[in-house]
């Protein structure tokens, strides 16, 4: 059966789109009937036209050459052995890219074929080889890979003034990838998504642009009840004291040394330029890897210190960030986070609450998430206590992962913000939670 989805959106050309876009091939999008209406209440007409997309096709790499570790049996896939080079996304690999049965190793010299299982290994779903003991492959010694795989493209579908409907084919990548670039006076009305092997167009492909805003947390503006000592020094120009604590995300994870992109120093230098008479200090708290519990439980003294760290400064607001406790939930969440509540309230400070940026769909808790990219809503457990606990007990939330439920309704796969194809998520992602943090506070 034919998806068709209604298109409404208002872009930034200045347009408004009220057609009909759908897939009717298996590498087939089709277009309208229906009407471009523009902003100013003109309308064109959009007759019926048929694009053809380009079918997915693999990549061939054929030389990779280098030397293997030992292939680790257990833990997590991207770390069990070397990275196969071309799917390399920053220290992690593009997962699911590698075609299937591809992968063949030989010696340098061209002779020796070595064997799956006896001489190597490879995590198919992560792209990594090693080598196992008792095999032909001596440690240190280069051996030359040959291999397929499937990049991620996107392609848009466009209409422009005149009502012509045309596919911007997207370039090949791997990892963190922009959406192609229109012309000034196209519209965008789909995605044509394109992850792995993909043998026809399909749901999950297909991405059609609504034209919907983000969804209002419930917390615009709250600083005015829920943090009003902060907010008080803030608007009498008193100094003030930020730590922003959390794990790898919060140490800029996906970003990494560009530290005016991390999201809480986007977020000091707005809500600095909102209260300028304010000196605003930010501490970072971040531990890469780390979890809340781990960090509170951590020795005194050592490289991560929580009374040193997070109480000792007196800050007068705590933003908590920790994809790292998405396992926590319900009354085992209330218990925890109402223990650091006391703790940090105790000490004086007033808090905010950040829900996390999606990760991978197989790390997201919901089998539904394997198969589609359409989700508005975060199926995490930890998100929805978040929240609860938040308005349980009058403290803010800076829901991000609205944000995040938002970008398939405006054509962007999420996978394409995250920079190791796992869960750090890029420049965009990261002002997701510095826009979640500005929106608690009132404008005037």
């Amino acid at each position: 059966m034919q998806k068709s989805v209604a298109v409404m959106s208002f872009l930034a050309a200045g347009f408004v789109a009220s057609g009909q876009v759908r897939i009717s091939g298996p590498w087939q999008v089709e277009v309208g009937p229906g009407t471009v209406k523009r902003a100013d209440g003109g309308e064109v007409a959009l007759q019926r036209q048929v694009l053809d997309v380009p079918p997915q096709t693999a990549t061939q790499v054929r030389g990779e050459s280098q030397a293997l570790p030992v292939f680790k049996t257990k833990g997590g896939g991207w770390g069990r052995g070397a990275k196969l080079r071309q799917l390399v996304t920053q220290e992690c690999t593009a997962a699911g890219a590698l075609a299937p049965d591809s992968l063949k190793v030989r010696a340098k010299d061209g002779g020796t074929a070595y064997v799956r299982g006896t001489d190597w290994e490879v995590d198919n779903h992560w792209a990594t080889i090693g080598r196992l003991e008792g095999g032909k492959i001596a440690a240190k010694q280069a051996v030359v890979m040959d291999y397929d795989y499937y990049p991620n493209r996107m392609h848009l579908v466009v209409v422009n003034a005149q009502g012509k409907a045309r596919l911007i084919v997207g370039k090949p990548g791997i990892g963190i990838q922009q959406l192609p670039e229109k012309k000034a006076d196209e519209i965008h009305l789909a995605t044509v998504w394109l992850s792995g092997e993909v043998k026809q167009l399909a749901d999950a492909n297909f991405l059609p642009v609504d034209g919907t805003s983000v969804p209002k947390s419930g917390w615009e503006g709250t600083a005015e009840k829920f943090c009003p000592r902060t907010l008080a020094k803030l608007r009498a120009g008193q100094p003030v004291t930020i730590v922003a604590w959390g794990d790898s995300v919060t140490n800029g994870g996906g970003v990494g040394a560009k530290r005016d992109a991390w999201y809480q120093h986007v977020f000091h230098r707005r809500l600095q330029a909102r209260f300028p008479k304010s000196k605003i200090t930010l501490k970072t708290a971040a531990w890469g890897g780390g979890n809340s519990s781990g960090y509170m439980g951590a020795p005194a003294g050592g490289r991560y210190d929580f009374k040193r760290d997070v109480l000792d400064p007196k800050p007068d607001l705590v933003t908590i960030e920790f994809v790292n406790d998405s396992g926590w939930k319900g009354e085992a969440l209330n218990k925890h986070y109402g223990k650091i509540r006391d703790l940090l309230q105790g000490n004086g400070s007033e808090i905010i609450l950040i829900t996390p940026h999606f990760v991978r769909p197989d790390w997201m808790r919901s089998e539904k998430w394997k198969t589609s990219t359409k989700h508005d809503d975060d199926p995490r457990l930890y998100t929805q206590s978040l929240r609860k606990f938040g308005k349980a007990n009058g403290i803010p939330v800076a829901d991000a992962a609205l944000a995040w439920g938002h970008l398939w309704r405006e054509g962007i796969p999420y996978m394409t913000l995250e920079g190791n194809s796992i869960n750090h998520p890029d420049e965009r992602g990261h002002r997701f939670f510095a826009d979640a943090l500005m929106g608690v506070f009132p404008e005037k």
